[in-house]
């Protein structure tokens, strides 16, 4: 009976503890997991395509052009090099001479980020461009999300144009 007894505690014991374990050990695969699908250049341009965004090549991802209002807006849509991340790219002019625009107009850029947030304003002092960025993680990328982040992405541009009209 205690030889029993003892192989049920120890069954239980063994039991709780695979189980308390099993979220542990499935977080892990999950966030490690390589089978995740994500898309190539191929697939990303006939995902484009099939949204109806007519991707133009670049040397690096594709250029669309989103209609909005009186806006023609051009987006890069390109892959990092390890394919693991999606960005959004849009140059949003040029900037002469940066020491010009106010330490203000650069504070508003600065603090509209929160709002437009995953999307952010940065500037090339070598290119002397002002440009709207936004990356996503390339895994099990959808349609229905590609135009969402392709939408917001759009809408910051158009709803923050007040602030980066020093660009050229």
């Amino acid at each position: 009976m205690r030889i029993s007894l003892l192989s049920v505690s120890l069954l239980a014991i063994a039991l709780l503890s695979s189980a308390a374990l099993a979220p542990v050990s499935h977080a892990q695969s999950s966030d490690n997991d390589s089978s995740v699908a994500q898309l190539d250049d191929d697939g990303l341009k006939l995902m484009l395509t099939n949204l109806g965004l007519e991707p133009k090549p670049l040397s690096k991802g594709f250029l669309i052009a989103i209609k909005q209002g009186t806006w023609t807006v051009n987006i890069q849509v390109v892959l990092s090099g390890d394919k693991s991340k999606l960005g959004l790219n849009a140059n949003l002019g040029k900037v002469d001479d940066p020491d010009s625009v106010t330490a203000a107009q650069w504070k508003s850029l600065l603090i509209s980020n929160q709002d437009i947030d995953p999307s952010s304003f940065y500037f090339s002092d070598t290119a002397k461009k002002l440009y709207l960025h936004r990356v996503l993680d390339n895994r099990a990328v959808t349609p229905p999300y590609l135009k969402h982040q392709i939408d917001e992405f759009t809408n910051n541009i158009v709803k923050t144009s007040d602030l980066w009209k020093f660009t050229k």
